[in-house]
């Protein structure tokens, strides 16, 4: 990757920007106080200061006072927020927040309690990274919060938050910034954590904490929390232990057959007769075919197999549109037990597909499919020019587009969305099926690319924390499913 010349400059409300549109950085000061006379609201006055390489802003509202400095120059960044009691009395502050939003491009927040890490990244793909230093950072839904609500100000005092950083040539310098001791924070199949630190305290309830040959091992299910204590102060891991991925589809795929026999409402639901009821109600159901497909359930398959051709085929007559699993489903009977009924509906539906998120992933399977059967794949070809010929309405869509055309800087923008496989969560905080569409994305990269070994591992950690989440979720199993080459 090569440097360019997108650089920090003012947003104008005390924040900076990356170019036009950019990531910013702010600071969110607390909205009320708590004093000797009891609770107040704080009305915040501002000035700020514009040099070519430094902005100030200094905040007052009575005894408080505050102030955001960054400072810039060429390639390197540091952003410093103070806030300071000048009276004689203690006052507890409301909620103080690192503000980071994307911009038009990526945002990503590692908060960890005394470590941290920020990584901005422009449309463009310039990658700037900014380490904690000074205070302390953690997440709590989906902010990043500087101060705690209830934090007290003792009389004539002044806490203080300090990040320091600079622009990056590519996720291995930025990743050199973590602190060096960390390990890789999500394993599968029963794996532990390693923490090579035999001198600090580790605390991790719900998890079994020992000592082995190199240190600290974190055994544990799901998601967890672990505080480690050390000179460098505490630092708080959010911990993923995920089954491997086979064993979470057949354990879903027995608690789908399962309902298939008992409550099969309960996997062919649809809500109306509409043909975008139908359609989503189809395709929920095509999702749990897929790992009923996967796992090798063939009789409970077989069930559902026939709802969704007597639905298609209802779906087509009504003007409907199959959506991505749906066809990602039929192409999976078809190929299951070359079944006729199944490669018939699969090629009346191909012309109706929907441009949604998936549909290209979906499209490219039944390609292949289609060419392994001996069947004439030029109505996939259509379908997907079609769709390519459709707006993007999110920033993973555009990416899906750009991957299949083979666009040289899609791979990147996926690795920026995966975080590069670091540790943190994007700002904002995407919806899971999102994360898991973003995984699945990573089987249309080519393999010659040569972001192509770091997006695999961003994407396979990224997996983990998923089913570490909820082994058990067919909606997020079967994205990355989907996914699979």
């Amino acid at each position: 990757m090569t440097i360019t010349g997108a650089h920090p400059e003012p947003a104008g409300d005390g924040s900076v920007r990356i170019g036009a549109a950019g990531p910013t950085i702010g600071i969110v000061l607390p909205r009320h106080a708590i004093g000797p006379e009891g609770s107040d609201s704080l009305q915040w006055g501002s000035r700020t200061t514009t040099d070519p390489d430094e902005v100030e802003t200094e905040y007052v509202s009575g005894p408080l006072r505050a102030v955001v400095q960054h400072d810039f120059l060429g390639t390197s960044w540091r952003v410093r927020a103070s806030l300071a009691n000048s009276s004689d009395d203690p006052i507890s502050v409301s909620q103080v927040l690192l503000d980071v939003q994307p911009g038009d491009g990526q945002a990503w927040v590692w908060a960890a309690g005394s470590a941290g890490l920020v990584v901005l990244v422009t449309s463009d793909g310039d990658l700037w990274a900014l380490s904690l230093r000074r205070g302390s950072l953690t997440r709590e839904g989906g902010e990043v919060v500087w101060l705690e609500a209830g934090t007290t100000l003792a009389p004539e005092r002044r806490v203080s938050v300090e990040l320091v950083g600079r622009r990056c040539r590519g996720w291995d310098e930025i990743a050199s910034m973590l602190p060096a001791w960390l390990p890789s924070l999500a394993v599968r199949g029963g794996e532990p954590i390693d923490l090579a630190l035999p001198d600090a305290g580790v605390v991790a309830a719900g998890c079994a904490v020992g000592e082995g040959a190199g240190g600290t091992e974190i055994h544990g299910e799901g998601l967890q929390r672990a505080s480690v204590h050390g000179a460098f102060g505490e630092v708080h891991l959010d911990l993923a232990f995920a089954p491997a991925l086979s064993d979470a589809v057949d354990a879903t795929a027995r608690q789908i057959a399962r309902l298939v026999r008992e409550v099969p409402g309960a996997v062919y639901q649809v809500d109306d007769t509409g043909p975008d009821e139908l359609a989503r109600g189809l395709d929920r159901t095509a999702r749990r075919l897929i790992l009923l497909q996967s796992a090798r359930s063939l009789e409970a398959a077989d069930v559902v197999r026939g709802w969704l051709l007597t639905g298609v085929t209802d779906l087509l007559q009504t003007g409907g549109t199959a959506g991505p699993f749906t066809l990602a489903a039929l192409a999976g009977e078809a190929q299951r037990q070359d079944d006729p009924l199944a490669v018939q509906t699969l090629l009346a539906a191909i012309p109706n597909a929907e441009a949604e998120p998936g549909t290209v992933l979906a499209l490219t399977r039944v390609w292949a499919v289609l060419w392994g059967l001996g069947q004439d794949p030029e109505p996939v070809r259509q379908a997907l020019a079609w769709v390519l010929a459709q707006p993007a309405r999110t920033r993973l869509e555009a990416i899906e587009r750009r991957l299949v055309t083979g666009n040289p800087d899609a791979a990147m923008e996926l690795l920026a969305v995966l975080g590069g496989g670091l540790p943190g969560a994007p700002m904002p905080v995407p919806e899971v099926w999102e994360a898991a569409y973003a995984v699945a994305l990573t089987s249309l990269v080519a393999d010659e690319d040569p972001s192509g070994p770091r997006l695999v591992q961003a994407a396979e950690l990224a997996a983990r924390r998923l089913t570490a989440r909820d082994p058990n979720d067919p909606d997020v199993l079967s994205w990355l499913l989907l996914g699979e080459r």
